[in-house]
């Protein structure tokens, strides 16, 4: 009897144990699929797993209604918002690339002059290049910020991904480590502003030359082309046709091919990249120990080859097709290996994307529906024209990239110039509204909400446009993204694991809402300048 109580005893002991262990999260995974859809979650679910997206959707919580609330929607300012809980008002980084007035000329959202290059060669050089980079030019606090600060250190915080961008933003300012892709390596490196030296799990990672190996493999349809109902033909137009090709349809002889479109800059470019970072995801985790310490850690991916895909053959392509199965493969690998490495319902992991995308105007106008390329160029030049004409001739126009337009300091007072510039825009082709910040502050058109949430007063244009629906700039192949409209703000996002129930919800949410949500599950401050409205309904029976 005796013995029974005390077999009794030490279960209830452990189960105590269990439930103080598990009051919090060992790792938090943050996944962005870069340009990636809501949509895309029901377009090709035929020829998804049930271990994938799937698994996601059945098993964690789908909110189905997320948007982003600024423009414009592209990688940097996306990746931001996600992480900050805010939008490019308050962090700044109003554009992958932004007109600087203090330096005057363009900056990249995550350039940083005063880093050098770590590649595993040896101790950083101390040379300035297109390698230097770091979170500087961020100005909110992360998510992964305030699980630092909460630890005093303690919990690990990498970022990974192709892009730089992808991995240094997410990652925040105190992250132990970001590592991208080396585009002319195939290696994973980062910038002084994390390390001397790369860690030696990593350089034994980049030993194995995977991304060497994967580019000397064909890329076929992982499943029969006949399965892929949901996209267009195979041969289609606005598709790109790598160097050293005739069309743009399977299979592709990557070896064939690398070395004319970039060798190993081409990894990118084909969903092999996925695979590659996947692969990298599991490396990081085992060499960093990552969900085997006492306090949470976090781990922020960012798949970029769905936004190069996507990019280069648009939104209704067998290649975007193939590109999200076997995207789905690889999120139920990696699923797997954290129910092997971390534990079922010891990792909370989260899904969305930067940005969506559009159909491009070629596709819309052979649909029947509205769409229009228009031509940057042409706007730029009759704005100059127009007030030349009024104002005298100067060089009025310090830099243009849709929808920022800064201007040059003239002799006729700013004020005058973006009025009458306001006006000269909106009798254009294409242009549907006109902000200008010193001037609309008060305004109350439904765009000025996107708007507010857009402009930095630092780092914002003069006057920002938005155009019609189905206009986008000239371009020769595929399809891009920015817009305030739902093809480009319209984004997945799923939760799954720990303390996540199962469910959906079909109420309208904003991007600035997932780092209040992780504040809350994670009984982590708030940062800086994040949202306070956290999705709800993830709470709801708490």
């Amino acid at each position: 009897m005796n013995y029974r109580i005390f077999l009794v005893a030490i279960a209830l002991v452990s189960q105590l144990a269990h439930a103080q262990t598990n009051d919090k999260p060992k790792l938090v995974v943050g996944i962005v699929l870069d340009q990636m859809r809501a949509e895309y979650l029901y377009r090709f679910q035929d020829n998804y797993s049930e271990n994938g997206f799937k698994r996601l959707m059945n098993d964690g919580f789908n909110v189905k209604n997320m948007h982003y609330n600024y423009v414009p929607t592209y990688t940097g300012p996306g990746h931001a918002s996600i992480y900050t809980g805010t939008t490019p008002a308050n962090h700044g980084i109003v554009a992958n690339d932004w007109y600087s007035r203090e330096k005057g000329r363009t900056v990249y959202c995550a350039e940083d002059e005063t880093v050098f290059l770590t590649d595993g060669s040896g101790v950083s050089k101390k040379e300035v290049s297109s390698y230097s980079r770091s979170p500087r030019n961020l100005k909110s606090q992360t998510i992964t910020d305030e699980l630092k600060l909460a630890t005093s250190g303690r919990s690990k915080v990498v970022g990974i991904s192709l892009k730089d961008r992808g991995a240094i933003l997410p990652a925040g300012h105190m992250a132990d480590y970001a590592f991208w892709y080396h585009s002319e390596t195939g290696k994973f490196i980062t910038s002084n502003y994390y390390t001397e030296k790369l860690p030696a799990w990593l350089e034994q990672f980049n030993a194995r030359q995977l991304a060497d190996s994967l580019l000397d493999l064909t890329w076929e349809t992982i499943r029969p082309i006949q399965d892929y109902k949901n996209s267009g033909a195979d041969k289609a137009v606005m598709e790109k046709v790598f160097k050293g090709r005739k069309d743009a349809t399977f299979p592709y002889n990557l070896k064939k091919i690398r070395k004319k479109n970039g060798n190993f800059g081409l990894m990118s470019q084909v969903p092999f990249g996925n695979t590659l970072l996947t692969q990298m995801a599991k490396a990081t985790i085992e060499g960093e120990k990552l969900g085997s310490h006492d306090d949470t850690d976090f781990l922020t991916i960012s798949y970029s080859s769905t936004d190069y895909v996507g990019h280069g053959f648009g939104i209704r392509s067998k290649e975007l097709e193939d590109t999200y199965v076997r995207m789905d493969g690889e999120l139920s690998e990696l699923l797997n290996f954290l129910d092997d490495s971390v534990g079922k319902g010891n990792y909370l992991l989260f899904l969305s994307a930067d940005h969506a995308g559009s159909d491009n105007p070629v596709f819309l106008e052979k649909s029947r529906l509205t769409g229009k390329f228009i031509d940057t160029k042409g706007i730029k030049d009759s704005l100059n024209m127009g007030l030349a004409k009024l104002f005298g001739q100067a060089d009025y126009i310090a830099h243009f990239s849709v929808p920022h337009i800064y201007f040059n300091d003239v002799d006729t007072p700013k004020e005058e110039i973006l009025k009458a510039a306001a006006s000269i825009l909106k009798s254009l082709d294409g242009v549907k509204e006109v902000y200008v910040p010193s001037l609309h502050s008060s305004r109350n058109l439904d765009i000025d909400a996107f708007f507010r949430k857009s402009v930095n007063k630092m780092n914002s244009g003069d006057l920002l446009l938005h155009l019609d629906q189905g206009r986008m700039p000239t371009r020769t192949e595929g399809t891009t993204h920015g817009t305030a409209y739902n093809d480009d703000t319209h984004v997945p996002m799923l939760w799954y694991g720990w303390h996540v129930p199962k469910g959906s919800s079909v109420a309208k949410h904003t991007i600035d809402q997932i780092t209040p949500t992780l504040s809350f599950l994670l009984d982590l401050p708030l940062p800086d300048t994040s949202s306070d409205q956290p999705i709800e309904e993830i709470f709801e029976g708490k």
